[in-house]
This record gives structure tokens, C-alpha cells and sequence, in this order.
């Protein structure tokens, strides 16, 4: 996707410790994309394909809907039999939010919020995330 691998290796540090194999239900998370239309795609019940949508994968934990939204077509389930396939959708997500957003740092607030939103002191909502972002990412960068 044309990232610096050392950003998306940073949010994968802070989503999952690089567990490639990491999964986890968010039964909080409400915004699906055609969960009617994917079960009867996939044989499965409405209710489990909301479940899967409401689900993050892999390194990036990088959740069933946003997959579904990207244009993945195949079944959730199978993301935790092929690390690669989430990884590449995390990417995808990320380089949505840079394009969209202009700036890193938020991106990465977004990455994880689904969009940059600030306090009224200014900083993001979730700037303990973007903060552990950034102190993985420069001891990345600092590597050479």
C-alpha cells in the first residue's frame, strides 16, 4: 500500500503485541455493511455475520466490517488461517486515513477511533493510543 512499514508495524505492536493470530469480539462495535446480504452469501445467520463483522483480526485488528467495506469477499472466519489477508486490510485502512486526514498523527488517532476527534483541550480522545503508537514507532525509527 505504499506505508512506511515502521507505522503499520507500530500499530500492529499496539493492537495486538504482533499476535498474528489475534482475534477479539467488540460486542459494542455497531456499524456493520449488508450483514443480511454477506450471511446469505456466506450460509451463515444474520446474527453470526454481525458477530464476525463485530470482530477484530490479526495484527492490526482490523474489524470484520472494515474488511467487508474494503471489498473483502471471502469468509471472516477463515482471516485467522491466513494472517497475510487482515494485515493487507489493515494497511488498506490505514492509508485510507493518511490520504483522508493529511497528517500521522491523525491517522493513527483515527485508525483507532474511525475518525480523529479531539477534547475540547485538544488533544484526541484516544491520545493514550496514539501516544503508545507514536513511542513504538520511534524506537522503530530510531533503529537503522
Amino acid at each position: 500500500e505504499g506505508l512506511d512499514p515502521k507505522l503499520l508495524e507500530a500499530i500492529c505492536t499496539v493492537e495486538s503485541s504482533l499476535n498474528a493470530l489475534a482475534v477479539r469480539y467488540e460486542p459494542a462495535f455497531k456499524w456493520t455493511v449488508s450483514p443480511r446480504d454477506w450471511a446469505s452469501q456466506m450460509n451463515l445467520s444474520v446474527e453470526t455475520e454481525t458477530m464476525l463483522q463485530s470482530t477484530s483480526y490479526g495484527f492490526g485488528q482490523i474489524m470484520g466490517a472494515a474488511m467487508r467495506e474494503y471489498g473483502f469477499r471471502g469468509p471472516l472466519q477463515a482471516c485467522i488461517a491466513d494472517p497475510a489477508v487482515p494485515l493487507m486490510y489493515s494497511a488498506k485502512h490505514l492509508k485510507r486515513f493518511l490520504a483522508q486526514y493529511g497528517t500521522e498523527e491523525e491517522a493513527i488517532a483515527a485508525y483507532n477511533a474511525g475518525s480523529p476527534r479531539r477534547t475540547p483541550g485538544g488533544n484526541f480522545e484516544n491520545q493514550v493510543y496514539v501516544d503508545k503508537v507514536y513511542t513504538v514507532l520511534r524506537k522503530l525509527r530510531a533503529l537503522v
